[in-house]
């Protein structure tokens, strides 16, 4: 298993201000990118027109501003995320080596108002929520230990 914590603290040492340390790392993409790319191999594009669909569906549900203020900031992609005491930090994710790569984001930690999680057998679902009522939806796959960073949010924002 990967220690997020670890690797980001290594690849991205600029990024962290000398009286910080990174309490806790993951990898995150958007919610449904493995459904969806599961959808399509089983079904072709039906499977993947079905699959988006319904979780186009459950997005609204949840109604969450996903497309404005701080939550567009998780953006669409793949994304390697860390938390110091301080701040919520993003940035890019390299296929080829699996590094986290250029700081594209940072939040502070008051800034965060919750993470919620819904754990699966492959996937563990993180919706967060910010102060300006924006949100982001994102799965992390939990071979990267996804509950040790909602364990290190949740110590913490007390």
């Amino acid at each position: 298993m990967v220690d997020w914590a670890k690797k980001i603290t290594k690849s991205c040492a600029g990024d962290i201000a000398a009286d910080e340390q990174i309490e806790a790392g993951t990898f995150v993409q958007p919610a449904g990118a493995m459904g969806r790319q599961l959808g399509s191999q089983l079904g072709g594009i039906a499977g993947l027109v079905a699959v988006t669909r319904n979780q186009e569906k459950k997005r609204d549900a949840m109604e969450i501003k996903t497309d404005e203020g701080l939550g567009m900031q998780l953006g669409s992609g793949r994304r390697v995320i860390g938390l110091t005491s301080r701040r919520f930090l993003m940035w890019g994710h390299s296929q080829l080596s699996g590094k986290p790569k250029g700081l594209e984001a940072e939040i502070p930690l008051d800034d965060l108002v919750s993470i919620s999680h819904d754990k699966g057998k492959l996937v563990t679902k993180m919706v967060f929520e910010f102060a300006d009522g924006s949100g982001a939806i994102m799965d992390a796959a939990n071979i990267g230990k996804p509950e040790t960073f909602i364990e290190a949010y949740e110590r913490l924002s007390r």
